[in-house]
């Protein structure tokens, strides 16, 4: 812990050199730009700030959009698609991505992108489409609202001080209670996934209730990255060929199957940048949070000149999984199967009958 604590420390310092020293920012950027590497952002809600305590605080609008203006001053923001073959350029280039279905990403966060002429990739994961209510985190979040954090903890069987603390230990025990709430959750409809992709945005999967990849069998595993994939293309017209795994968790069986299954690259979580030498299908983001735009300069400087390479122990330091395996459903019939993999494995599912428990 001391360590951490320290490294924290450090960093911080860095980060402050680097944002008081105009000189040496712009030479971190440029040498990072000959070396080909590049920084994938990641976004979850951009809205009003919210009163109370949030399971996830939202960026305002305005510091989103000034967050996008300074990445512009000092590189350039490219498609998805193009940040993964950059080898090299004159500034460095970044691409900007938003994980989940919340409404906020049609409402809030595409008016910006829009106006800067962005063209950002949202990983969704459809939900709406087969039914499925809102994420554990908005349930857990208005029950805290309308019944109070005490008998939100009493109906989920977890305690904790605050709402950050309960929802840590909802991961930690990686099961979380059915939740019912009077007021309807937002969702994101099927018209908010089609106006992100009739405005050019790129459309990613996210699986459709959200499990720790890692903890899966592998016929789960292949049945949640598969689950829903095509009906999602069905509904706002793409294809879906990039991942981004739940809470960034993967390791090496994870990435050889999202690799089997067809996508193009797939996403985890991190700080470090990426090179398009590296593995396509463990590719690092970075989530700036609510960063002043000087920090987020300094900030993404430090982490361009960090190693562009994935750590797979990293993945041991993830939260526990909050899914419920058995929550996963059959496999849309029109997936098309990649050869050698054993359709029954696709199809299984065991018990029908149990609950969703996250997401």
């Amino acid at each position: 812990m001391m360590t951490v604590r320290l490294q924290g420390r450090l960093t911080g310092t860095a980060i402050s050199i680097i944002a008081r020293t105009p000189l040496l920012r712009r030479r971190l950027l440029h040498a990072a730009a000959a070396r080909g590497r590049s920084l994938v952002l990641c976004y979850h809600t951009i809205g009003p700030r919210r009163r109370g305590e949030q399971v996830i605080e939202p960026i305002a609008p305005e510091l989103f959009a000034a967050q996008m203006r300074a990445l512009r001053e000092i590189g350039d923001i490219v498609p998805l698609a193009d940040v993964l073959t950059r080898r090299s350029g004159a500034r460095p280039a970044f691409a900007v991505t938003f994980d989940d279905d919340d409404p906020s990403h049609a409402r809030y966060a595409l008016p910006v992108l829009r106006e800067l002429g962005i063209e950002a990739t949202f990983f969704l994961s459809g939900r709406s489409l087969h039914g499925v209510g809102a994420y554990w985190w908005t349930r857990l979040q208005q029950s805290a609202e309308e019944l109070g954090l005490e008998e939100t903890c009493r109906r989920i069987g977890h305690t904790g001080r605050t709402l950050e603390e309960v929802a840590r230990a909802c991961r930690a025990e990686a099961f979380v209670r059915e939740l019912e709430t009077s007021a309807a959750l937002p969702a994101m409809s099927l018209s908010d996934m089609r106006a992100l992709a009739e405005a050019g945005m790129t459309i990613g999967f996210h699986t459709i209730r959200h499990p720790l990849l890692t903890k899966l069998s592998r016929p789960e595993l292949a049945t949640a990255l598969i689950d829903g994939r095509e009906t999602l293309a069905d509904a706002v017209g793409q294809d879906i060929d990039y991942l981004a795994y739940p809470y960034g968790g993967a390791d090496a069986r994870v990435a050889a199957m999202a690799r089997r299954l067809g996508y193009r690259a797939a996403f985890t979580l991190g700080n470090r940048p990426m090179h398009a030498s590296g593995d396509p299908m463990l590719v690092m983001r970075w989530q700036p949070g609510p960063a002043t735009p000087d920090r987020l300069i300094a900030e993404g400087a430090l982490r361009l000149m960090l190693s562009p390479r994935f750590e797979l122990e990293a993945a041991h330091e993830l939260p526990a999984a909050i899914d419920h395996p058995a929550e996963i459903g059959p496999n849309q019939p029109r997936i098309r199967v990649p050869g050698g993999m054993p359709r029954g494995e696709i199809g299984h599912r065991r018990d029908p009958a149990a609950h969703e428990c996250a997401g």
